[in-house]
């Protein structure tokens, strides 16, 4: 087990208050139902609201969750296909700016995530029965359980975001 997850966020997350006690299944159910979950609280939205204390737009968040479900799908099926579990952190502001969230329409933005969800779904189904562990250089050891637990949290706590910017 890492110092990431609950350990880093706290149970339940201190801001989201999202469950990090909720099994690996539940949480590939709560990753495949984000692009109908964010779909439906987007209705009607331009996607340029901005909650003040936080750095992005509704679309940039958007656009984030589907960047990220995709990566972790393909670090996935690097695994899988390849048996390749060491891992390079990314920086999520240098992807953000390289593929201009905050340009992106928010139409685009949902689109891809739901494309990204069904890619996770391939990537999920591609590696059960498999015990993988990654190597991850600042979050340590990590298996397959405690990466879609960190993946679901991701989409939880970037709803609450979005809520928040909704609000402000």
């Amino acid at each position: 087990m890492t110092m990431w997850g609950a350990g880093f966020y706290g149970d339940p997350c201190r801001e989201c208050g999202y469950s990090w006690s909720i099994s690996p299944e539940e949480g590939t159910a709560l990753i495949l139902d984000a692009p109908r979950r964010y779909a439906e609280l987007l209705d009607g939205a331009d996607g340029s609201a901005r909650h003040p204390d936080l750095t992005w737009s509704v679309t940039a968040y958007v656009e984030h969750v589907s960047d990220n479900l995709r990566n972790w799908a393909e670090r996935i099926m690097s695994a899988v296909a390849a048996g390749q579990t060491a891992l390079r952190p990314t920086d999520q502001d240098v992807v953000a700016a390289a593929r201009g969230y905050e340009s992106m329409p928010l139409a685009t933005a949902l689109w891809s995530m739901g494309h990204s969800a069904n890619i996770w779904a391939d990537a999920m189904a591609a590696s059960a029965g498999q015990d993988i562990v990654f190597a991850h250089p600042t979050r340590g050891q990590q298996s397959l359980a405690e990466l879609v637990l960190t993946v679901a949290h991701d989409t939880a706590h970037h709803d609450w975001d979005i809520r928040r910017s909704l609000g402000a």
